[in-house]
């Protein structure tokens, strides 16, 4: 029916085609996933802007200027306080007998304490 020679031109030419088409399948998906991820920075983004229009709003009163001084700076007003409060510290780890190793509390016992 058909020449051998045709055939294979055809052959060749669906190659060609459903080669292309595939390329095209793959570039759509990596477009679809490039634009997923960029929708995603994109929300990211407003919420960021709003968070900061909030600051913007917070740093207009004379209030939200103090409280961020006394956030960035520690620092006070006149007339009031720091009040700095410390743990009891008790022996250090180091130095405490209890928490050596095996080993070190064999060399005491062996050596003596010096």
């Amino acid at each position: 029916m058909y020449s051998i020679p045709l055939l294979v031109i055809l052959l060749i030419f669906t190659f060609f085609l459903a080669r292309g088409a595939v390329r095209v399948m793959v570039k759509e998906r990596e477009s679809s996933k490039r634009a997923s991820v960029l929708k995603e920075k994109a929300a990211t983004l407003v919420v960021r802007e709003q968070e900061l229009q909030g600051n913007i709003v917070r740093l207009q009163t004379e209030e939200g200027v103090k409280s961020e001084i006394r956030e960035k700076f520690s620092a006070t007003e006149e007339g009031e306080y720091v009040a700095i409060i410390l743990d009891d510290r008790k022996v250090s780890t180091s130095t405490d007998p209890s928490l050596w190793p095996w080993y070190k509390k064999l060399w005491v016992a062996i050596m003596g304490d010096k």
